[in-house]
């Protein structure tokens, strides 16, 4: 997962570790990653990353644009979800 400018290292961290812990409390296999990206490149080491680590599943935040303010931005999970074979869940 990429970091929003808004977010600090450690609100990012703190986000994902939750969401993790939920996800393996629920009996879910999971593991989550926070680290720097090129501007531009997140959607692709993303997809990089989930072929590399063989995920069942994209799991990734919104910061809860509509649809089409994401498609005209070019939303980081737009691009995943175009770029990936795997099933992606968008949570807001």
């Amino acid at each position: 997962m990429s970091r929003t400018p808004t977010e600090s290292d450690e609100e990012a961290r703190e986000a994902v570790t939750q969401g993790v812990e939920a996800l393996i409390q629920a009996g879910v296999d999971a593991q989550g990653e926070v680290r720097e990206a090129l501007y531009g490149h997140a959607a692709r080491e993303i997809v990089e990353d989930a072929k590399k680590h063989d995920a069942g599943v994209i799991i990734m935040g919104s910061r809860g644009r509509s649809d089409i303010a994401g498609l005209v931005l070019g939303s980081t999970a737009h691009k995943v979800i175009h770029l990936t074979d795997r099933p992606v869940l968008v949570v807001r």
